[in-house]
């Protein structure tokens, strides 16, 4: 991209009405309970107020924001409608009538009535996504092919798949979400440099898979606040951002379930929050929450598995805490807060390590489901080759190294390398590697272990350590 990113405004906190010591209560907050962030933002009247980030993410590192790209995809499709491109009460089996066929599915009444509008209300009549083994060879079609249990728009079930259609309804209209997005959007809005996942048919994946760097969350967000206009153009049709943040349906709950942010109301790809903000919201705390009351907005990326504890001390420290008007400015309190940013970090757990020699048997070359992996040592270091991919670990650190993105299955809109930290350790004989991958931020650790006949290998998604992911674990041959 040749043009340059352009920023919004700032200010102090006071002058946006708010005292520095809330920002502070909440930093220590989220510390105190365990929760990582990434980054934060919170802007007021279009302006940033404060903005901290957690080492190594800072500014211009780019960050995948899992289903908060789901609002995006929305609102792409909101303006794509209002230019008569598509609509949001189109049939489904109208636009993919190629796919229908090659499904092998004749349509019953609930797949005759599945529209648009189901999709960006989650309302499908599904109770399953099709993200089984293979699905990604062609998407839609395994869509076409899941059962139904009710007719569509009945039940709130979120949906991923879902809102990977509305993407691809998009290409089918010529219109490819990312490019859309980029024209539509984010050129007016000086925001670029931006990528998306997409799947092998070129459709981007609609649901996940969109990285950005944290301003451009907070940017969303005060537009979303404009209704839709932006520096005096309107962008988004006001009518569609009316229903996309207002509650559309609910999520089931029985009397004896309480009231919290996912049972509040979800609008189009947008939820209610149980404060009466609402937010777009992806996997591990990636936030967008927008308040019209206080015309404010949170913007926050985060390893954290727990996002509700994300909204509600947010909520409690600062949402609550914002004054109609401009306060007296605190200096000793501004300073505090400047140190208390400079302090920032994303901490990751090294792999456990009792300090033993890297057994040599463990290294050389392996045949695993994700491709060959050779394991070699220089000097204190490990050497991990994969994927046409020199990846280094440290003992005791993290080691960054710049590295093309690894997806068997999906590809991304350019090339740029990612960083990718990684660190190593010897338990009880067995050498754990653990990475992960600062844009993506999942985290993945593999254990080779001595087995008779070879190594076990195993490999799991330790973001959550409290519930780790196996993706497999298999016995090969020495290298």
């Amino acid at each position: 991209m040749t043009m340059d990113r352009t920023r919004l405004p700032r200010c102090t906190p006071a002058q946006a009405g708010l005292e520095p010591k809330r920002i502070l209560a909440m930093i220590d907050a989220y510390q105190a309970r365990g929760k990582q962030l990434n980054s934060f933002m919170l802007v007021r009247h279009g302006q940033v107020l404060c903005e901290g980030y957690y080492a190594p993410y800072g500014p211009e590192q780019l960050q995948t924001v899992f289903s908060l790209s789901k609002t995006f995809t929305a609102i792409a499709l909101g303006i794509a409608a209002d230019e008569g491109i598509i609509g949001l009460d189109d049939r489904v089996i109208d636009i993919f009538p190629e796919e229908l066929a090659a499904s092998g599915v004749a349509p019953g009444p609930e797949l005759s009535a599945l529209t648009l509008r189901h999709l960006l209300r989650m309302s499908t009549g599904q109770d399953k996504e099709p993200f089984a083994e293979g699905a990604w060879a062609d998407m839609r079609v395994a869509f076409l092919r899941m059962p139904f249990t009710e007719m569509p728009g009945e039940v709130f079930r979120y949906n991923t798949a879902a809102t990977y259609m509305l993407s691809a309804a998009l290409k089918k209209k010529g219109v490819d979400l990312e490019a859309y997005l980029q024209e539509k959007l984010f050129t007016p809005m000086g925001i670029c440099g931006t990528r998306w996942q997409r799947d092998r048919h070129d459709i981007c994946t609609g649901g996940f898979g969109f990285s950005l760097y944290p301003e451009v969350s907070a940017k969303l967000g005060v537009l979303i606040l404009q209704d839709g206009v932006w520096e005096g153009k309107r962008l988004i049709p006001k009518d569609f951002l009316f229903l996309a943040t207002r509650p559309q349906i609910y999520q089931p709950r029985g009397p004896e379930d309480e009231e919290n942010n996912w049972n509040v109301g979800y609008g189009y790809q947008i939820w209610m929050c149980r404060s009466g903000a609402f937010r777009g919201d992806g996997m591990y705390g990636q936030l967008c929450i927008m308040d019209r009351r206080t015309d404010s907005v949170m913007a926050i990326t985060a390893l954290c598995p727990d996002i509700g504890a994300l909204i509600d001390l947010y909520t409690e420290h600062v949402l609550v805490a914002y004054r109609p008007e401009p306060l007296e400015e605190d200096e000793a309190a501004m300073a505090a807060l400047a140190a208390r940013l400079e302090t920032l970090r994303h901490d990751r757990a090294l792999p456990q390590d009792d300090g033993g020699e890297v057994p040599q048997a463990l290294l050389g070359s392996y045949a695993l489901p994700v491709g060959e992996v050779t394991l070699s040592m220089d000097g204190g270091r490990l050497i991990m080759q994969h994927a046409g991919r020199h990846i280094v670990a440290g003992r005791g650190e993290y080691i960054t190294v710049m590295c093309a993105p690894f997806n068997d299955e999906l590809t991304l809109s350019d090339d740029r390398p990612s960083p990718l930290r990684t660190a190593y350790g010897v338990m009880d004989g067995a050498l754990i590697i653990r990475q992960y991958d600062v844009e993506f931020i999942e985290e993945l650790t593999l254990t080779f272990t001595p087995a008779d006949g070879g190594v076990e290998v195993r490999m799991q998604e330790t973001n959550n350590p409290e519930e780790p992911y196996d993706w497999f674990m298999v016995t090969v041959p020495r290298g």
